[in-house]
């Protein structure tokens, strides 16, 4: 074989060697669509928080955002789809507090929360309100545990169902204000909204965003907020902390994770272009319009511990109230 064609072949060798590597495939990344997996079926504050962040993701990106449902399990279900997607930056999910510090401390889970996902972006922080029908009595975080106090076991809280962020803020503070109060599981925060409005149940721990209506439209009182600070969307309700109960907190955590080993590449490419995507004033006050906070306030190499300390704060909570899937 002469000196040339030897020369050619070691050429296309190389080539296709580079081809098939990733840092040289990710120089042309994104060419196709991305799928953005979200946990939770359509139409929740879920789904508005990823539809805000890809609108803005998709035109930095110059490729489409196409949203993946994949209901279940409490988000387990899709957090273990994007674990188990290609590391090739075209599966990304959005993530809250229940797929990633929650159900692990439920169940046995086919991921590892700590190990099985690359950290994308922190996105915003969701807190809870604590909200009772008008009829009660209590207008403050004090005069509720006094009410409650006074007649233990007599008085419920509604919750999105066992196991979630919702039922555990209320078990958090139960613990935390010495009440006992008995937890009424719903299968989802509509029906347990539409039970406490109707006076079926007279206290609930609701996320902010979709219980606004009903607090603005005087069906339901707001007594607190179970953010560490007080939230944007309801400047003048102190939090619990403020009320009596020092370093309560309880919140829905978003973040944005991508399978394991994405090539660092495309991860570098992917986080420059959502920090700026979080940095966006239209972005952050549309996320700020459905109660969330914090837009951003994390940087990625933030989240493991993020996800480790709730991991661990929820995994006492849980304990403590000795709550399994079937309480």
């Amino acid at each position: 074989m002469d000196t040339r064609r030897r020369g050619i072949l070691r050429a296309g060798g190389a080539l296709a060697l580079a081809c098939t590597d990733p840092a040289f495939a990710s120089d042309a990344w994104p060419s196709k669509p991305i799928r953005l997996v979200i946990g939770y079926a359509t139409g929740g504050s879920t789904d508005a928080t990823a539809r805000i962040v890809g609108r803005r993701l998709e035109q930095r990106l110059g490729q489409p955002i196409v949203y993946e449902y994949k209901p279940g399990a409490g988000a387990s279900l899709g957090a273990d789809f994007v674990a188990k997607a290609p590391a090739d930056g075209y599966t990304i999910g959005l993530t809250d507090t229940g797929p990633m510090a929650v159900f692990p401390n439920l169940r046995k889970l086919p991921y590892d929360p700590t190990r099985d996902f690359t950290p994308l972006s922190y996105v915003c922080a969701t807190g809870l309100a604590v909200i009772v029908h008008p009829g009660v009595t209590a207008r403050t975080i004090p005069e509720l545990i006094a009410m409650c106090k006074a007649a233990p076991g007599t008085y419920s809280y509604a919750s999105s169902g066992v196991g979630s962020v919702h039922h555990l803020a209320g078990e958090l503070f139960k613990s935390m204000a010495r009440v006992d109060v008995t937890h009424v599981a719903y299968r989802g925060a509509g029906p347990a909204l539409t039970d406490l409005v109707g006076g079926a149940v007279p206290i609930m721990f609701a996320t902010i965003g979709p219980a606004l209506p009903m607090i603005t439209a005087g069906k339901a009182r707001v007594l607190g907020v179970t953010t560490s600070a007080r939230s944007r969307a309801l400047p003048d309700v102190p939090t619990l902390a403020e009320q009596g109960l020092p370093g309560y907190e309880a919140v829905l955590s978003f973040t944005l994770v991508a399978p394991p080993k994405l090539p660092a590449p495309i991860l570098a490419r992917l986080q420059r272009e959502l920090q700026a995507t979080l940095a966006d004033p239209a972005v952050v006050a549309e996320l700020e319009k459905l109660g969330n906070d914090g837009v951003g306030a994390r940087p990625p190499e933030a989240l493991p511990g993020l996800i480790s300390d709730e991991l661990a704060k929820w995994g006492r909570v849980i304990r403590d109230a000795k709550i399994t899937l079937d309480s």
